[in-house]
C-alpha cells in the first residue's frame, strides 16, 4: 500500500511540474500576430454570402445612391456612380 501511495504521489508531482513548465513556457513566448484565416474576408475581398432580404435591402440602397448621383453636376456624376458601385460591389 505504501508503494502505491509513493507511486501516485510521484506521478501527481510530475504532472504538476510539467504543467507548470508548459505554462511558464507559454507566457515567455513573444506575442505573435495571428495571420487571418484564408476563410476570413480580407480587405478588398468580395462580400460574404447574403440572404434574399439582405440582397433586396442592398439593391434598394444602391438604387437610392444612384438617384442621389442623378442630382449631381455632370462633372462629378461619374465619380459618384463609381463610388456607389464600389460601395455596393457592382462592377
Amino acid at each position: 500500500m505504501n508503494k502505491l501511495i509513493h507511486a501516485l504521489t510521484a506521478g501527481a508531482s510530475m504532472l504538476i511540474l510539467t504543467s507548470g513548465i508548459s505554462l511558464a513556457a507559454d507566457q515567455t513566448r513573444p506575442t505573435e500576430e495571428t495571420a487571418p484565416r484564408s476563410s476570413e474576408n480580407q480587405p478588398g475581398d468580395p462580400a460574404p454570402v447574403t440572404t434574399g432580404n439582405e440582397k433586396a435591402q442592398q439593391s434598394d440602397e444602391y438604387a437610392a445612391a444612384l438617384k442621389k448621383c442623378d442630382s449631381v453636376q455632370d462633372s462629378k456624376r461619374q465619380k459618384c456612380i463609381a463610388a456607389a458601385d464600389r460601395k455596393y460591389g457592382h462592377m
